[in-house]
């Protein structure tokens, strides 16, 4: 049994491909609590073990019919079977039958180079999940920045800027969406007192506010969704990878797949004890929960006074959920933030009537 737990994110476990399908279903448990084997017909694939770094597969012949099983054995000992199919031998004749046995670590390039020779889905050893073909792209040129620079941790801040570039156009518009309602919420918040009474035509008011003003209230939604898969390519990416693993950035961040491993409570490691997970706060989440509030701020306020309460702990919030997650995480969402109120302050630097209205 490995050390590392099968989660709904990570496979780790039997899995298989067959028929052209990469199977993540049977897990440690199930072949556990019966029954004790999981049986496959297939044409082509492989069937083994893996965990978060490593992977033992046994690969039949390419297109080979076989029947492979997963079976508990004594003990906490699991077991992969191949059984190739029969085969009609004349009299005189002979046939040859080709297996192979893959060993060692889950590295991309060298899965996809079987794959390439003809070992089908090899790459889906690497649980890559249902958006796999946004995160093998996100994956290729974070490792090809790393190559190139030869630090991960500047790799990631790089990435960073390539994701604002791609998105300023849209970032400018949520911008200056967030800027001019800033600028609407006056009036605003005179249609909220002048119709207290009358829910039906206050929306109808603020709907023909946000029209004449030409103001969308849900425009600054958008680049936080285009966010979502970015960041959980770039968690699987640093969760999965290999290539990511023991990786260091500067200073005290040794491996960017871990945790920051300095923590606030025992004063950076000279008290002798480990904080709680919900307590292990370090000073990259000290750093997202500062740059977070700082973009909080530029942001408009909201009218509904519990909305805005809630707005002023989220960063507070997100630096105690974060703590525990990678640091090469926390340092692509430091850097985005960063980038995000620079690009604000140039939006208003180069429209000065967006930072006047904001004022006003």
């Amino acid at each position: 049994m490995p050390k590392d737990p099968d989660t709904w994110t990570i496979h780790i476990g039997p899995m298989g491909v067959f028929n052209n399908a990469a199977n993540y279903d049977v897990n440690y448990s199930d072949l556990d609590e019966g029954p004790s084997t999981r049986e496959f017909q297939s044409k082509g694939g492989w069937i083994g073990f893996t965990d978060k770094y490593w992977l033992s597969a046994l690969v039949p012949g390419k297109d080979a019919d076989f029947a492979g099983q997963f079976r508990k054995g004594a003990g906490t000992q699991y077991q992969a079977d191949v059984a190739l199919g029969s085969t009609m031998l004349a009299p005189g004749k002979a046939v040859t039958q080709t297996q192979r046995l893959f060993v060692g670590a889950k590295e991309v390039k060298t899965l996809q180079a079987y794959e390439r020779d003809g070992v089908k889905l090899f790459d889906r050893a690497i649980d890559w999940g249902w958006f796999y073909w946004f995160e093998q792209p996100i994956f290729a040129l974070l490792h090809w920045l790393f190559e190139t620079l030869g630090n991960f941790g500047v790799a990631i801040i790089c990435l960073t800027f390539v994701v604002r570039a791609l998105m300023f156009p849209v970032a400018q518009r949520q911008f200056a969406s967030m800027a001019a309602m800033r600028a609407v919420q006056p009036k605003m918040k005179l249609l909220q007192e002048k119709y207290k009474d009358d829910k039906p035509k206050l929306q109808q008011e603020m709907m023909a506010l946000y029209k004449t003003e030409k103001v969308n209230p849900l425009a600054g939604c958008l680049p936080i969704f285009i966010q979502i898969p970015i960041f959980f390519a770039l968690y699987k990416v640093l969760m999965l990878t290999i290539e990511m693993r023991h990786q260091p950035f500067v200073l005290w961040i040794k491996d960017l797949s871990a945790p920051d491993p300095l923590h606030i409570l025992n004063l950076f490691g000279l008290l002798p004890f480990t904080p709680p997970s919900f307590l292990a706060i370090g000073v990259l989440a000290v750093l997202l929960g500062i740059s977070m509030w700082l973009q909080f701020k530029l942001n408009p306020a909201q009218m509904d006074p519990m909305q805005q309460q809630i707005f002023s702990i989220m960063p507070w919030m997100m630096m105690f959920i974060m703590a525990p997650f990678a640091a090469g995480l926390l340092v692509y969402w430091i850097t985005n933030n960063c980038l995000s109120m620079a690009q604000q302050w140039w939006l208003y630097k180069r429209h000065p009537a967006l930072s006047v209205a904001v004022a006003k």
